[in-house]
């Protein structure tokens, strides 16, 4: 769908494209032996990650669709290396509603230490420990906008589980 809205001459008239995202190569070091079975004895843990971002819209901005992979390559923890959509989505605006279909991403605010609200998208464990990366949901998200508030139903088709480091992992727990 994307590669013929792309291509139309009807749509290359008022449309944009955008590119960004990173490549970086992460190393964590453990001066320290491993504590569980299992785990790899590497002082060095290197990995490859690579987060490229396409936006295209059109329709005046109305109309929009984001692509969001990530890659990362693992040296040691063979879990810990995959590929994932954090975002693949189509996204409309009319005057007073909205829709957004494919996996997203959604985000309702934050306290000092915890996203209290963060209910929808699940926690990627592999990626950190601290809870700040996200798996993309599939879900259609319809929202409605009126002077009294908005309202938005969400539609998940299904769950995605939480992802966890592998057995070779040295940021994991015992079990």
């Amino acid at each position: 769908m994307a590669i013929t809205l792309f291509l139309s001459p009807e749509s290359r008239a008022d449309s944009s494209t955008e590119f960004s995202g990173y490549i970086s190569l992460d190393t964590r070091i453990f001066p320290r032996t491993d504590i569980h079975t299992g785990q790899d004895r590497q002082f060095i843990n290197p990995s490859l990650v690579i987060e490229p971002e396409i936006y295209h819209e059109w329709n005046e901005g109305d109309d929009s669709i984001t692509f969001i992979p990530f890659a990362r390559i693992d040296a040691q923890d063979d879990e810990r290396t995959h590929v994932d959509f954090r975002e693949l989505n189509y996204f409309h605006i009319a005057e007073n509603w909205d829709i957004s279909v494919g996996f997203d991403k959604v985000f309702w605010g934050v306290t000092e230490s915890r996203h209290l609200v963060d209910i929808i998208n699940q926690t990627d464990a592999v990626e950190d420990v601290d809870g700040e990366d996200k798996l993309g949901q599939p879900m259609i998200n319809l929202g409605f906008q009126r002077d009294w508030g908005n309202i938005n139903l969400f539609l998940m088709p299904f769950f995605r589980e939480r992802t966890f480091p592998g057995k070779e992992g040295r940021l994991r727990s015992s079990l």
